[in-house]
C-alpha cells in the first residue's frame, strides 16, 4: 500500500542568478520541478511512501527525472516513457520582486495521458490521491484522466487532495479553468488548497467561505496567502496560521511543500491545526533555497524549524 498517489506533469526548470533575467547574458542552473513531482518527492523526504503517475519523454530530462524519483524513494512503476513527445521545460526570470515563468510544455509527454490509462488498481493501492489544476490543464485527455481518478477515489473511499494551482497559460480563459475544475471536483474533495490570488482570478470572489457553496462536501479548505500565512477552514472551525519567519530566496515549490507537509501530518494522525503548522514550516524551509528541491526538507529539518519558531 502506497500512502500518496500523485498525478501530473514533471517539468525541468532553468534559473538565472537570483535577481537576474533570462534576457541577460548570465549562467543558467537547471533544477527539477513540476508541482505534483515536487509533492511526490516531498512526501518521500518526509518519510512516507509516494508513487508518481505521469509520462516523460525518451530524452535526457525524462531519464533524469526517473533517476531523481528513484533516488528520493518515489515509486516510478506508473511512469511511462513516450518515444514521440518531449519532457516539459520552464524558465525563470527574476523581474523586480517577482519571478516570471516561461513554459515549453505544449504537447509534452505528460499531456498525452489518457482516461484509459487510469485503472482501479492504481487507486485501490493508495491512501490519498493528489492532483492539481496543472494536472488538468495539460490537455483535454488529462481532464478526462483526472476526472476518472477522482471518481475512482470516491468509489473506493480514498482521500482526495486537490491544489487549484491555476496557471493562466494552460487555459483558454479563467472561466474555462473554473468550469473544468468544478466539473472534476464535483461537490468537493477531502482537502482543497487554493491561494487568495487564484480566488480572485477564477472569479470566486475574495471570501474563502464562499467555497463551501461551490464545494459543499469538501472536508478541509486551505487558503494559502504567502507572507500572510494561511487560513484553514473545516465545517467545525476556521483559524489562521501565520507565516513562519525565514529568509526567503525563492518561493517556487513552497505550495507543494505545504501540501506535502499537511498530508503527511494527517497520515501521522495530527490534528488539522497541528498539520497546518507543520505544513507552514515545511514550506518555509523550502523557501530558503532556489528552486523547489534545494531546500525541500526532511521531517527532522522541519521539526527543528518548527521547534525554533516562536508562535506566541
Amino acid at each position: 500500500m502506497i500512502d500518496v498517489l500523485s498525478f501530473g506533469e514533471p517539468l525541468v526548470g532553468f534559473y538565472p542568478p537570483h535577481g537576474a533575467s533570462m534576457a541577460e547574458d548570465v549562467p543558467i542552473v537547471k533544477t527539477w520541478g513540476g508541482d505534483t513531482s515536487n509533492l511526490a518527492i516531498g512526501i518521500a523526504r518526509l518519510g512516507r511512501t509516494s508513487r508518481f503517475l505521469t509520462r516523460v519523454g525518451n530524452d535526457p530530462f525524462g531519464r533524469g527525472f526517473i533517476e531523481l524519483w528513484q533516488r528520493n524513494g518515489v515509486d516510478t512503476s506508473l511512469v511511462s516513457i513516450d518515444d514521440d513527445r518531449r519532457t516539459g521545460l520552464y524558465f525563470v526570470s527574476f523581474e523586480g520582486r517577482k519571478h516570471v515563468l516561461t513554459y515549453y510544455r505544449k504537447d509534452s509527454a505528460a499531456s498525452a495521458i489518457q482516461e484509459t490509462d487510469i485503472t482501479e488498481a492504481m487507486v485501490q493501492d493508495c491512501a490519498i490521491v493528489h492532483l492539481t489544476g496543472i494536472s488538468l490543464g495539460m490537455s483535454e485527455s488529462a481532464v478526462a484522466a483526472g476526472k476518472r481518478l477522482v471518481k475512482l477515489a470516491r468509489e473506493y473511499n480514498k482521500m482526495v487532495s486537490f491544489d487549484i494551482n491555476y496557471r493562466i497559460l494552460q487555459w483558454k480563459s479563467a472561466q474555462v479553468a473554473s468550469d473544468t475544475i468544478t466539473s472534476v471536483l464535483g461537490a468537493g474533495v477531502d482537502i482543497l488548497e487554493i491561494t487568495d490570488d487564484e480566488m480572485l482570478t477564477l472569479g470566486w470572489v475574495d471570501d474563502p467561505r464562499s467555497l463551501w457553496e461551490r464545494f459543499p462536501e469538501s472536508g478541509i479548505i486551505i487558503l494559502k496567502q504567502g507572507p500572510k500565512g494561511a487560513t484553514v477552514m473545516t465545517k467545525a472551525e476556521t483559524f489562521v496560521i501565520p507565516a513562519c519567519p525565514v529568509v526567503v530566496q525563492d518561493t517556487v515549490g513552497a505550495g507543494d511543500s505545504f501540501d506535502a507537509g499537511f498530508i503527511v501530518s494527517l497520515l501521522e494522525g495530527k490534528s488539522v491545526k497541528e498539520a497546518a503548522y507543520f505544513a507552514t514550516a515545511n514550506a518555509a524551509h523550502t523557501c530558503t533555497g532556489t528552486g523547489p528541491l534545494e531546500k525541500m526538507p526532511t521531517h527532522r529539518e522541519t521539526d527543528l524549524l518548527l521547534a525554533s519558531w516562536n508562535r506566541s
